[in-house]
């Protein structure tokens, strides 16, 4: 009688293949959440940028369209203090007079203030109200401001007015640091950050 030999796996092949098996199957595991963390920093970068380059458009629109003089200056801000807002006053119908004219102020909304660290447009100003705003809650003016988008707590200081020696405007710096989620740290996956720069010296307004 003839038997003939059977092929068959030892115990120890059957436990290479399993581990084998294993380490394919973790580096799947491992690329399949890589993927996903890139699909979140493609979204949330893009959703990001769009954010900033709003507020930027806004800003910069806003800065264009300053009135004033060295005399009776158009763009006001507390930089030597807390720089969390700067505001620029536009003129309504009145060229002559500054009496009619509105204020379109922004807000940095930050930690100082025990809260999130975000970018808001304030409510429109006239002309008899306080300017800069004395705060947060002045700025929203019965929640009519605009949220932008969370700022990077690290680098909070979104503008810089320079003037020449004699006190007169030559320009305005503005620089927008944004991030997905500022009560993370930033990471180019997890957590993007986006950056935006830009110098405005505005026509309208006297030296």
């Amino acid at each position: 009688m003839n038997i003939r030999p059977q092929n068959a796996l030892t115990l120890t092949e059957l436990l290479v293949a399993t581990i084998l098996i294993g380490i394919v199957m973790t580096g799947v595991a491992s690329f399949s959440v890589f993927v996903k963390q890139a699909q979140y920093s493609t979204s949330a970068g893009t959703i990001l940028a769009v954010q900033t380059a709003t507020a930027m458009h806004y800003i910069v629109e806003d800065a264009l369209r300053a009135v004033g003089d060295s005399g009776n200056p158009g763009i006001l801000h507390n930089g030597s203090t807390s720089a969390t807002s700067i505001c620029f006053r536009h003129d309504v119908n009145n060229p002559a007079s500054y009496n009619e004219d509105l204020w379109k102020c922004y807000w940095y909304y930050g930690p100082s203030e025990g809260a999130e660290s975000a970018l808001y447009k304030c409510a429109d100003r006239t002309a008899v109200m306080v300017v800069p705003p004395s705060n947060f809650g002045d700025c929203k003016t019965s929640a009519d401001g605009v949220r932008f988008f969370s700022m990077n707590p690290k680098a909070p200081k979104y503008f810089t007015v320079v003037n020449d020696s004699g006190g007169r405007l030559l320009y305005i710096d503005i620089t927008l640091n944004s991030i997905a989620d500022y009560q993370r740290p930033a990471d180019v996956i997890k957590n993007p950050t986006y950056q935006l720069f830009t110098r405005i010296s505005p026509p309208l307004h006297g030296r």
